[in-house]
């Protein structure tokens, strides 16, 4: 009797906590946390969630999109394998969405509200520069188009990229869009350029250079975010950047003038970070070739054994396939004990919400790794993403109605250590200082003590800081401006043993912390 005089009493707190749901207490904080990066103006959705206005004014589709689990969209399994920055909405949290709107939507306090997020161009804040190709109208009438677009860097020194930034022109027309690095010394890639009449020119299954390495990539669905400080992409002097985009059939007459975004990486060691399809339809599917027939279900498999003598830390993974892929699942066996590595898993696939997912930490690929993926593809009218029917034959090929299979690893050469470096914040058991505190706040670092990595999250992101390091002598060690850096990660490899004193300097003042190196 007692337990369910406890148990209604929960529940009745819990029904009047829901009663008092208000957008600037409760509300807000979901929305802009898990939505508001893709739904912001010049985000990869329709519209704009970034005001109390705004969602006030979608607050039933949001209701609806948040109940049936349609919003936010997140197609890797989570009991697979956990990634940064996954947009899972608890059930707390769609709960306070619901009876949010049921009771009107109420504003609430205004003086506690949380500040909306500031970006309105991206994710990533100013770019460092910006690359934009020529307004180009589409010929696509019956045939999808590749056009190749070069756009010279003008970069007077190499630099160390710790992000790349699509931004299609005319998302409606933009299939997707691939970015290359053109570093020959005769520039063929303009050679190209020179011999077409119209703005750009046209290349199939690549740029037509096949030297140039790739270097990002998007797809709808896409989301960038920086690379960690330890990593990064190299951009060479003088090369040039060359995108090649993807106009699908019956886009003819429709302009579009894709920008590239580039972020640099003042970490002068940074480790460079490949990008390749290991897995791919070309060259591991162990079943091909890719086809499927009209009214059939059919599963791929793949796989491939990574070198003998080496280790690679893999950053993210992004599985690719067209419209009528139905899952597909990415693992590794270990050579030594044939251990399984977990590495994604997409149970309910949708070309439309396609991604590059970072892990939480580099998983770390022994030597003679075997990567293995199943793929299954559904060719018959139950696939909803079906864009023909009935069912016709289906192939592979770029085209929008044919299909693909690729797994795009991020990886680089293994080093010690690698295996404890945090790429996802919230890893951090650390508390988040408010922004709105400048004075006083306590630098935090995790773990403590530190080995390869000095790693915490900057209680000033929205400000230019300076950290300064001391040893226990009082001596500074060592200096650097953090340009609205959210996670801080600072090498410590070459600093010896013993006892440190760390300063974040603000125009506000000083947080400070204390830690310890021990190899």
């Amino acid at each position: 009797m007692r337990l369910l005089f406890i148990c209604l009493i929960c529940f009745f707190t819990f029904l009047a906590s829901l009663k008092a749901q208000t957008w600037s207490e409760h509300v807000a904080t979901i929305i802009y946390k898990n939505c508001s990066s893709c739904h912001k103006e010049g985000g990869i959705a329709p519209i704009a969630l970034t005001s109390y206005e705004n969602v006030f004014l979608h607050r039933f589709s949001i209701k609806s999109a948040v109940t049936g689990k349609h919003m936010p969209p997140w197609p890797p399994d989570p009991s697979y394998t956990t990634f940064t920055d996954q947009r899972i909405l608890t059930p707390t949290e769609i709960s306070s969405i619901v009876s949010w709107v049921d009771k009107g939507a109420p504003r609430g306090n205004t003086a506690i509200e949380p500040e909306p997020p500031t970006s309105k161009t991206g994710n990533l804040g100013t770019p460092d520069k910006i690359l934009k190709m020529p307004t180009f109208t589409s010929t696509a009438v019956d045939r999808d188009i590749y056009q190749c677009f070069v756009l010279p860097t003008d970069l007077s020194t190499d630099k160390i990229l710790s992000a790349i930034e699509v931004v299609p022109g005319n998302r409606s027309i933009v299939h997707h869009v691939l970015v290359y690095q053109d570093t020959t010394a005769n520039k063929k890639a303009r050679k190209l350029d020179a011999a077409s009449a119209e703005p750009g020119y046209t290349s199939f299954g690549g740029i037509g250079v096949p030297s140039a390495p790739m270097l990002n990539a998007w797809v709808p669905g896409t989301v960038t975010r920086r690379l960690p400080a330890a990593f990064g992409n190299r951009l060479y002097k003088n090369s040039d950047i060359v995108i090649q985009v993807h106009y699908p059939a019956g886009s003819a007459g429709k302009q579009d003038s894709t920008k590239v975004n580039l972020y640099f990486n003042n970490n002068a060691q940074a480790r460079e970070v490949y990008l390749q399809p290991v897995l791919n339809h070309s060259s591991t599917l162990t079943n091909g070739p890719l086809f499927i027939p009209a009214n059939t279900v059919k599963s791929f498999n793949a796989a491939y054994t990574t070198p003998a003598g080496i280790s690679v830390s893999v950053l993210s993974v992004a599985p690719h396939m067209h419209l009528i892929g139905e899952s597909i699942q990415v693992w590794g066996n270990k050579a030594v004990n044939n251990d399984t590595i977990r590495l994604i898993k997409i149970p309910h696939w949708d070309f439309h919400w396609q991604g590059d997912y970072q892990f939480q930490k580099p998983v770390v690929l022994p030597p003679k790794t075997k990567l293995q993926a199943k793929i299954v593809y559904n060719n018959t009218t139950s696939n909803p993403h079906n864009p023909v029917n009935p069912p016709v034959d289906v192939r592979l090929g770029e085209g929008t109605t044919d299909e693909m299979m690729l797994v795009y690893f991020a990886y680089t050469p293994y080093q010690p250590g690698d295996e404890n470096i945090i790429l996802d914040s919230s890893l951090l058991v650390t508390e988040i200082p408010t922004q709105h505190h400048h004075h006083g706040n306590e630098l935090k670092f995790f773990p403590n003590p530190v080995a390869s990595w000095l790693q915490f999250v900057n209680p000033h992101p929205h400000e230019t800081a300076e950290l300064i390091i001391w040893d226990i002598t009082g001596r500074i060690i060592l200096k650097r401006k953090l340009n609205h850096d959210y996670f801080v990660q600072i090498p410590t490899k070459n600093l010896p043993n013993g006892f440190y004193r760390a300063g974040l300097k603000t125009s506000e003042g000083m947080s400070r912390g204390s830690f310890v190196i021990k190899n």
